[in-house]
């Protein structure tokens, strides 16, 4: 009996110091826990904050994108008929008169070119092509 109640007593100090061990433990855990809580407390709100000032940022960026798209086309459509106007064959062909002087050519000033047999290089060819820019341009003008 004296040993059983030695043994009771032993595995009631050791009871008792893992119960000594494991409250500071315990608290530490609870301490923990509670300041986590708090933390999410506080930066859930201030992350949802966040995101609903970056939504609306994004959406003021995409609202300004837009506009600037819109005049953008309106440029670029304004740009194309600009250059449909400059492209166009009487404003050619006004300029070639007037700030030239350029007119159609006369029948005399009209040259034929026969295509010659000799291996596909006619007048067009090589130095008949010269000789030809060469008498074209030395003719008279009229």
């Amino acid at each position: 009996m004296k040993q059983r109640a030695t043994h009771e007593r032993k595995s009631r100090i050791v009871t008792a110091s893992t119960a000594a061990v494991s409250a500071p433990v315990l608290r530490f855990r609870q301490l923990f826990i509670g300041i986590l809580c708090v933390v999410i407390l506080i930066i859930w709100p201030m992350f949802m904050v966040w995101k609903q000032i970056y939504i609306t940022n994004v959406s003021i960026r995409e609202s300004a994108l837009s506009d600037s798209l819109i005049v953008l086309t309106k440029e670029a459509a304004t740009l194309r008929l600009y250059n449909e106007k400059l492209c166009s064959t009487q404003r050619i062909e006004s300029i070639a008169r007037k700030a030239i002087g350029l007119e159609y050519p006369t029948s005399e000033q009209i040259v034929l070119i026969r295509e010659s047999k000799r291996g596909g290089q006619g007048a067009t060819g090589g130095s008949g092509f010269l000789a030809l820019l060469l008498r074209t341009f030395s003719r008279a003008r009229g």
